[in-house]
């Protein structure tokens, strides 16, 4: 990973306020698809990440939120979580999602619990709610561990 992407990495070791520490600290590079969508962690553990994204500038023609925002969501928090957990690049390589409800306002909840991790590969199932608790989305996504990382 090039110096100036340099993330810190997670240890089951850490507590809930370092946890916290780097949710509050995180930057991320300008002009990604994380900040023109709006995406904004909002907590962070060994075994989970979590996020919300607003409904407003990101929706289909039909007025809902769009489905390949979701997407992003999900990739995001799971790629993300595995480069924290591993201390390298991580890439998708396998990615399914079911949407359930839709949504025309408000924000967007998520939340990407580990499945499996792996030296390699590491699983991630990314639930979706809105401010009601109501299940949007669920996504399922693997992300395999870059060599040389």
């Amino acid at each position: 990973m090039p110096a100036d992407r340099q993330m810190p990495a997670l240890s089951p070791d850490m507590t809930a306020q370092d946890y916290a520490a780097l949710v509050e600290n995180w930057t991320l590079p300008p002009g990604t698809l994380v900040e023109r969508m709006g995406i904004r962690p909002t907590g962070l553990g060994w075994e989970w990440i979590e996020a919300d994204c607003p409904v407003a500038g990101n929706l289909q023609p039909a007025g809902l939120f769009h489905g390949g925002g979701h997407v992003v969501i999900a990739e995001t928090l799971a790629s993300m979580h595995a480069a924290l957990r591993t201390g390298g690049d991580v890439v998708g390589v396998d990615l399914n999602a079911t949407h359930l409800r839709s949504i025309t306002s408000g924000t967007v909840f998520a939340r990407a619990q580990v499945l499996h991790a792996g030296r390699r590969l590491f699983n991630h199932e990314v639930r979706m709610t809105d401010a009601d608790d109501r299940l949007l989305s669920i996504v399922r996504i693997s992300n395999m561990v870059l060599q040389g990382s």
